[in-house]
């Protein structure tokens, strides 16, 4: 179910008061797609999301009324490491305002694998300017599916 939005989503830094619902997120996610397997439990992917992880990268959260719908982790180097949002926000532009905080924050670009069977997210991120890079597909990742490459060349 799509759920209207009332409030205009805020973008911001998370805190370790929002890794829980980031965890929550990505592991709803995982159990309502038909071809992503469950590789981690939820508690192990939960176990994933702790305050260590922002010394190595940038999280990003969409908030709508003090509510986590959203987030966006990208390594110090700018690869984006996952980009999800909350089942019922989805097709409201909260994956492209996280996106566009994301490439202003790194202007010289970013890059991120998507899995080969999400079409509607490579579609986003071709969207977005972002370019797939045919030579760094992965043909057989840990859970076998196949990951492509792609790559946005940043701001000119």
């Amino acid at each position: 179910m799509i759920r209207k939005i009332e409030t205009t989503p805020t973008i911001r830094p998370a805190t370790e008061a929002d890794l829980a619902a980031c965890a929550r997120i990505v592991n709803d996610y995982i159990d309502a797609t038909d071809w992503l397997p469950r590789a981690r439990s939820r508690e192990e992917m939960a176990a994933l999301f702790t305050p260590d992880l922002f010394a190595s990268r940038v999280l990003l959260v969409a908030d709508v009324a003090s509510a986590v719908v959203g987030g966006l982790s990208i390594s110090k180097e700018g690869f984006v490491h996952g980009m999800y949002v909350d089942l019922p926000f989805r097709r409201h532009g909260i994956g492209k305002l996280l996106m566009d905080e994301a490439k202003s924050r790194f202007p010289g670009g970013l890059e991120l694998t998507v899995f080969e069977p999400n079409t509607g997210a490579y579609h986003f991120y071709e969207r977005e300017g972002f370019r797939e890079l045919p030579d760094r597909r992965l043909e057989n990742p840990d859970d076998g599916i196949p990951l492509l490459l792609m790559r946005w060349d940043g701001k000119s």
